[in-house]
């Protein structure tokens, strides 16, 4: 090889070592947490999320084009790529684009609740990451429910959102929620508007510079998704589990990529066998809502399969206006039972999005499965096993529909 060639290899190889030595260190990070240590039954999901970030680091930080941007709509993933703590309710797409360069963002809200954006400065883990912006797209859509925004480092006239100029690497992080599985999900494109770019095919300092950003973001998947959102709702809940905290999306909108539209309801479930957590609160005035459990290191049980969330349209409401779930191993025969298919400690994620007022603290009690009856009121809904399977037959066949696998 030559002197070029020799410099080309040079850089690959060192962008690849980057990214090696970065896997091993968020390796090394995961099992010295206490649940990986302290917990057996922790310990092969563990794995499973380190494989699952590198899967999403290829795909949101080398996959993009950047002579033909393309919305991503396999970021989040159903049952591939959820960390973070995606659920059934929300379908989570992205984009990365050039601040040098202009683009229209374009479609149409359909049976969507919420659709939100932000935009980054990098991709996520990158250094110096920041929030470059926020907004709400459906509040840009006309009576037909079609919107269309510019993203550009110079202000332009209608709707108009910012991108860093100095970043060749803006992330667009969309957030979509719908509360049916068979509603219309509407439509996103994105387009360049003065290209050309030049997506550096055969440029190895640009894929090394790839190389690099999938280390950073495979890094913020582990340290700051796996293991310290985790850790960050025992803070919240002042180290104590089985208790769940209000908190704003806005406090970790810019480190964390949470949703500054939201109220989040925070906390980490333990329960034994024998055991039952019950969550009691007023249902969230808000325009949309939910529950969810998922697994010590922000996974999703498994929605597909199992009756993991309940959001603001399946919630059974009590008599007296309060929304009462129980997470519990066995199925307890009532409609808002969480199922932790078989984890006996995950983490709870309320969600209260575009709420009128800031939802109340959730009462969690922690009580023997046998007694819960005691302390459900009259008139609680009730599910047989043979409507829970029509149920989750539905809710199997719904979301393959809603995420294209059928």
């Amino acid at each position: 090889m030559n002197g070029e060639a020799d410099g080309d290899v040079r850089v690959l190889h060192e962008a690849w070592a980057y990214f090696r030595e970065a896997a091993e260190r968020a390796r090394l990070a995961v099992e010295e947490t206490e649940r990986f240590r302290g917990r057996a039954d922790h310990r092969a999901s563990a794995y499973h999320g380190l494989l699952e970030a590198h899967s999403m680091a290829y795909d949101m930080a080398v996959a993009p084009r950047m002579d033909h941007p393309v919305i991503n709509t396999r970021a989040w993933f159903h049952n591939s790529h959820t960390l973070g703590g995606t659920s059934g309710d929300l379908y989570h797409v992205c984009a990365v684009v050039d601040g040098r360069h202009s683009y229209r963002l374009s479609g149409r809200v359909g049976g969507m609740k919420i659709l939100v954006m932000q935009i980054f400065n990098t991709i996520l883990g990158g250094a110096g990451q920041r929030q470059v912006t926020h907004a709400d797209l459906a509040a840009m859509a006309g009576a037909d429910g079609r919107f269309e925004v510019i993203l550009s480092a110079t202000p332009r006239d209608g709707h108009w959102l910012a991108l860093d100029e100095q970043s060749r690497c803006n992330f667009v992080f969309i957030r979509r929620f719908h509360d049916d599985w068979y509603v219309d999900r509407g439509e996103l494109d994105i387009e360049l508007l003065d290209g050309p770019v030049d997506n550096g095919d055969t440029d190895a300092a640009a894929m090394a510079g790839r190389i690099r950003r999938a280390a950073d973001l495979m890094t913020f998947l582990v340290k700051v998704w796996n293991i310290d959102i985790y850790d960050l709702y025992l803070r919240k809940n002042d180290g104590r589990k089985n208790r769940l905290a209000v908190v704003p999306g806005s406090e970790i909108a810019a480190d964390a990529a949470g949703s500054p539209n939201t109220i989040y309801s925070w906390g980490v479930f333990d329960i034994q066998e024998d055991e039952a957590l019950l969550i009691e609160c007023d249902a969230p005035r808000a325009g949309f809502w939910s529950y969810q459990i998922q697994n010590v290191w922000t996974k999703p049980i498994n929605y597909l399969d199992h009756q993991s969330e309940i959001n603001q349209r399946l919630a059974a409401i009590d008599a007296d206006g309060k929304f009462r779930a129980v997470i519990c191993l066995k199925d307890p025969g009532i409609a808002n039972w969480l199922d932790p298919d078989g984890h006996r400690e995950g983490t709870i994620v309320g969600r209260a999005y575009h709420a009128a007022t800031r939802p109340e603290q959730p009462v969690v009690r922690l009580i023997k499965a046998a007694a819960l009856e005691a302390y459900l009121p009259p008139g609680t809904k009730r599910v047989t096993p043979a409507a829970r399977r029509r149920a989750m037959q539905l809710r199997r066949k719904g979301l393959l529909r809603m995420f294209g696998d059928l």
